[in-house]
């Protein structure tokens, strides 16, 4: 009898029941490649050598760049700025080491989150973190004016500075 009883409870639910799932903005791999592209173009026109970093915001890479004269530390370095920035929702300068130095690095599993340095910028859209944007390999405030103007001109999405 109970078995009668919850299949139906069950099937009543379904048919005439509304499932509401919250829905997660997301930044997607054509937005990715807009911000690439204008981080690029300011790098080109800084005069730097940068890598830059775009992450989605389960922190997987959806659009990136190095120069082939940078040293790869450097890529991996502007990949930790964006997945330290999108983890935490701050800008990675916002983070102060608390080393007492000018920059920390550390280990939170799998993910190295880096303090104290700029070029780590996440990403919001309505008022969610949907990704971030790392630039590593030029001055701090230089790798900061890339990854900012990287979404200069995307009304849409707003950096947490």
């Amino acid at each position: 009898m109970r078995f009668i009883f919850f299949t139906f409870l069950c099937f009543a639910l379904i048919s005439y029941g509304e499932i509401k799932l919250e829905e997660i903005p997301r930044l997607n791999t054509t937005t990715a490649l807009k911000i690439l592209s204008a981080c690029h173009q300011e790098s080109v026109d800084q005069k730097v050598e940068v890598a830059i970093v775009i992450v989605g915001i389960d922190g997987r890479i959806l659009a990136s760049s190095k120069s082939e004269k940078m040293d790869p530390g450097l890529y991996d370095f502007a990949k930790f700025k964006a997945e330290t920035s999108n983890f935490k929702g701050v800008a990675t300068e916002d983070l102060p080491a608390r080393n007492g130095r000018d920059l920390e690095i550390m280990d939170i599993g799998s993910l190295k989150v880096i303090r104290g340095v700029q070029g780590g910028i996440p990403l919001y859209y309505q008022g969610h973190v949907v990704g971030a944007i790392g630039v590593s390999g030029a001055k701090p405030e230089i790798d900061k004016a890339i990854a900012v103007k990287g979404i200069e001109d995307l009304k849409e999405l707003k950096a947490h500075k």
